[in-house]
């Protein structure tokens, strides 16, 4: 279609072509119509925490710990590189919060574009960083915020000086011993992950849907906290309808006055469908079984916490058998970052992805165009 559009758009000048998404390759698609314009609008969304494999099998094996506690440790995604203009506001903000202690400013954008490059963002000339300027002055709970996303307490500002310095020079005491705390978790933490994670390999294919663990994780969700719907992304009806029997034989889970479990794929009758964006009674969690049509087709206002399979269907061409199959693969970062959105429409949420960090960073930036996997005639010809 797009093919046809580009050799149209000369014919026809006042025709208006507009592609949006929220993780579209666009430089790839303003090259292939010529150089055309691309705009850039940032939307809101809350913070997201993300959690992979790894930190998943520490928090069901965990029985005493609650792992929403604003301490926990968690791993945000990449995002896009800071504009120019967004990196003399950080600077402004920090001057800001030093010269007349006003914090609001960095507050504001740290919660607009929340990430990795915010939390850890280095000011041009001191390299001093948020957590550095919330250390100093004390500010213990917005500390305990920038930890449990991601903030990197080993940075060093220009003159050397790390958050903990901050806090010591500061003589805040609350603040020191809770970076304290959180580097020395951080540091055993990390070896025990790892041993879990080799252990959990060795028994269990990654590339199967593990419902098990789909179970005690859903489980843990909702013993640590009390409300939000929980999203579940899964590759097909097959590994739907597996999960939600065992959520039903489940003893903690078959009661239906507290545990609303709803299919969401195309067998579903659309009466059935309509059921996910209704909100269940006081007292009722809703956990929603979705294939990859809830990560941009429809929008689940209510869901604060998402669990990735890391896993979808795809159509490929065997050209062999001369046949088209749908075939179980691994996601792309762009589906996954589609996933981990879905979790902080509403209020700050977290993902769970049940793929370890390694195959994380391993994934394709995007998946392999239609055209590229299915015969011509299945996609246009037809």
């Amino acid at each position: 279609m797009l093919a046809i559009l580009r050799d149209l758009l000369p014919s026809y000048p006042n025709l208006r072509l507009v592609l949006m998404s929220a993780t579209l390759d666009a430089e790839r698609f303003s090259k292939y119509f010529g150089g055309c314009p691309v705009i850039r609008v940032p939307g809101f969304t809350y913070p997201v925490k993300t959690f992979y494999l790894e930190d998943v099998l520490s928090i069901v094996k965990s029985t005493k710990n609650n792992h929403l506690d604003s301490t926990s440790s968690c791993v945000l995604p990449e995002e896009s590189i800071l504009t120019e203009e967004y990196k003399v506001a950080l600077d402004e903000a920090i001057n800001l919060a030093f010269s007349d202690d006003d914090l609001d400013p960095l507050l504001d954008l740290i919660s607009s574009e929340g990430g990795p490059k915010v939390f850890n963002y280095q000011h041009s000339l001191s390299g001093v960083t948020p957590l550095m300027v919330f250390a100093g002055k004390g500010r213990v709970g917005d500390i305990c915020m920038l930890l449990s996303f991601g903030a990197d307490c080993h940075l060093c500002a220009n003159d050397g000086k790390t958050a903990l310095d901050w806090a010591e020079q500061e003589n805040q005491t609350e603040a020191v011993e809770i970076i304290k705390e959180h580097m020395e978790k951080s540091s055993s933490s990390c070896e025990e992950q790892q041993h879990l994670l080799e252990k959990y390999l060795s028994t269990v294919d990654p590339e199967l849907i593990d419902d098990v663990l789909i179970e005690q994780l859903l489980k843990k969700i909702c013993i640590d906290s009390e409300d939000g719907a929980i999203l579940v992304f899964l590759p097909g009806w097959e590994d739907i309808n597996r999960t939600r029997e065992r959520l039903r034989a489940s003893h903690y889970f078959n009661d239906q006055s507290k545990f609303s479990v709803i299919p969401l794929h195309s067998m579903v009758p659309s009466v059935e469908q309509k059921k996910v964006f209704r909100h269940p009674p006081p007292g009722c969690r809703k956990i929603v079984l979705s294939i990859n049509i809830a990560e941009t087709a429809i929008t689940i206002d209510d869901v604060v916490y998402v669990i990735d399979s890391g896993r979808m269907k795809e159509k490929s061409y065997d050209p062999y058998n001369n046949v088209s199959t749908l075939q179980s693969s691994w996601v792309s970062k762009a589906s996954a970052k589609q996933r981990e959105g879905r979790a902080g429409r509403c209020q700050p949420g977290i993902c769970y992805h049940l793929y370890s960090k390694l195959r994380a960073a391993s994934l394709p930036d995007f998946q392999v165009p239609e055209i590229k996997r299915i015969p011509i005639e299945e996609l246009c010809l037809q």
